[in-house]
């Protein structure tokens, strides 16, 4: 056996958890639409996509995209030109997303929960002539519309790909609801199911060629721990994922039907979840929502789901509800991908317990291209984020001296992936803050996240340097306290941020939900206190404790530290 030098980068011990073989040789020098189905040709035939009970073929996919794709040439689309997207998961993203990139358009995703200005200002950052969104947004289109550069809007019903009975269902239960939004008298606006059609499938239209330095996908920074920022991949960040994915052990492939219960203007969905299934034939069952029930929803329609640790939360605590199929079900699920958020060890023995399943906790970032790491699945270490992708290294990096740590040596996470995004759009100093030569001349993605490696290549975060409190001078991890916090028997979730104090400045606050509410609330937060004073130092300490019924999520199914700090300063201001 090779003795190990004591750093990642020269043993890397991680390379014995790969398949030997991949489940396909992907060639990365290429666009998506060629990953997609240049990767499927011998299997045309095969289901792509499932969403609300219908399925469409690649070989049907592929149809639809190119007629898309020759609609988007005549509307005068051309390469470079940045296309507005605020969709939910449906065919339709899909086909936008292949389309758009076979003419080397590049697809802009934006939260759908965007406000008009919001939506006003990705236009005019981007000068973009096209806008595609949902129906529910054309009233905020219309009081941005004269005020940006958009020549076209397109709009997509949630139905458009069904037949006209549930698409009338749709549109009486939106009535109904006082919701319904009929398309505008205005020569911008047209229904995307009718613009597909004005297109060829057959026409001859440019396509891109490849060029791993060009911009292909635009995604938002979802803004939980700083300002907002846009990052720009380039294609060779979806096809590398494909590659480095198929070498994981997790149960991807041909016959197998992966579920997507994220939205599709992260990375961890569009990158992780749909197109690197597609590329390997996966067959991927599509919801337009993400709500925390989902997974029940669409029981034994799937062999492996990619969600956020709130839903299989939810699915935990719901169980017991389940019906004896519906807990069949869920044991006849391959694999649970869990990523966006941490999941602690004792989680994840419960989940496992509860569902007789195997769940694999991953992690990563929009500008690595969601994944960075998932735990193999058959060598699942609790507690942990897993290894690298196939061919990545990962280090734990000591940013004053400039040098890699040894194993369990705790450092800013970096990782050195051909996943990395280009840039920041119009930001090239955040850019070059995250994107960092070391001494070895080679280009790091920094994450910003504390942590380290054990000698099997396994990463544990231990913090994180831009979600740190400061009391009194002294720097506090708020995993430190929640992690301690949350070892009491009685303690389901915490979370802790900072919050403004009269007399530090600055302080801990906890915000605690408990696996029973009976509990005399006043007992279990002496019990909590007392265990902070006895395991925690001092200035680590929470100054003020929360009992909660829920937590708050983002879209994206990541806690809301953001809000958490603002009800926590508005709780401490009344108990002044």
């Amino acid at each position: 056996m090779k003795a190990l030098t004591g750093f990642v980068s020269v043993d890397r011990p991680q390379e014995k958890y790969y398949r030997k073989t991949p489940i396909s040789n992907i060639d990365v020098n290429q666009t998506v639409y060629e990953l997609i189905f240049n990767s499927n040709r011998e299997n045309m035939d095969d289901y792509a996509i499932e969403y609300l009970g219908k399925s469409w073929t690649f070989k049907e996919l592929k149809k639809e995209t190119d007629k898309a794709a020759d609609s988007f040439f005549k509307l005068g689309i051309r390469q470079g030109d940045v296309i507005l997207v605020g969709i939910s998961n449906s065919p339709e993203a899909i086909i936008i997303l292949l389309s758009l990139n076979k003419i080397g358009a590049i697809t802009k995703w934006f939260d759908i929960r965007a406000s008009e200005n919001d939506i006003k200002e990705y236009a005019n950052t981007s000068n973009c002539k096209c806008l595609i969104i949902l129906d529910f947004l054309i009233s905020k289109v219309q009081l941005i519309l004269k005020n940006t550069s958009l020549q076209n809007v397109l709009v997509v019903k949630p139905t458009d790909s069904l037949s006209n009975v549930m698409q009338a269902g749709y549109q009486l239960k939106q009535k109904m609801q006082g919701a319904y939004a009929s398309l505008p008298r205005d020569s911008k606006f047209m229904y995307f199911k009718d613009f597909i059609k004005r297109g060829d499938a057959d026409s001859n239209i440019p396509c891109m060629t490849f060029d791993k330095e060009k911009p292909s996908i635009m995604i938002q920074s979802s803004g939980t721990t700083g300002k907002p920022k846009t990052i720009v991949h380039s294609d060779y960040s979806a096809t590398s994922c494909a590659k480095m994915f198929s070498y994981w052990d997790l149960p991807l492939g041909r016959g197998k039907i992966i579920a997507v219960f994220l939205p599709p203007w992260i990375a961890y969905a569009l990158g992780n979840a749909i197109i690197t299934p597609l590329a390997l034939g996966t067959k991927l069952l599509l919801s337009p929502t993400f709500d925390s029930d989902v997974i029940i929803k669409h029981l034994g329609k799937f062999t492996i789901s990619f969600a956020a640790p709130f839903h299989y939360r939810y699915l935990r605590d719901n169980f017991g509800k389940l019906s004896q199929k519906q807990m069949e079900y869920v044991k006849q699920i391959e694999c649970m991908v869990s990523g966006g958020d941490k999941i602690s060890a004792e989680e994840n023995k419960e989940f496992e317990a509860i569902f007789d399943t195997v769940l694999v906790n991953g992690y990563g970032n929009n500008e690595g291209w969601g994944a960075l790491t998932v735990n193999p699945v058959n060598h699942n270490k609790y507690g942990t984020i897993g290894i690298p992708k196939y061919g990545e290294t990962i280090i734990s990096y000591d940013n004053k001296s400039g040098r890699e740590l040894r194993y369990g040596e705790e450092g800013e996470i970096c990782a050195l992936a051909d996943t990395m995004f280009l840039y920041y759009e119009g930001n090239m100093e955040q850019t070059n803050d995250v994107k960092r030569v070391h001494a070895d001349g080679k280009v790091w993605l920094h994450t910003g996240d504390l942590g380290t490696i054990d000698e099997d290549g396994y990463i544990s975060l231990s913090g994180r340097l831009r979600r740190v409190i400061v009391r009194g001078g002294f720097k506090i991890s708020a995993y430190t306290i929640e992690d301690k916090i949350s070892e009491h028997a009685a303690v389901k979730e915490c979370v802790a941020v900072e919050v403004e104090d009269s007399q530090e400045e600055h302080v801990p606050m906890v915000y605690i939900v408990l696996k029973d509410f009976d509990l005399n609330l006043q007992d279990i937060q002496d019990e909590l206190l007392q265990k902070c004073c006895s395991e925690l130092k001092e200035y680590e300490i929470p100054k003020y404790f929360r009992f909660v019924d829920t937590l708050p999520y983002t879209q994206n199914g990541k806690y809301d530290f953001r809000l958490l700090e603002q009800m926590g300063n508005e709780y401490v201001n009344k108990c002044r």
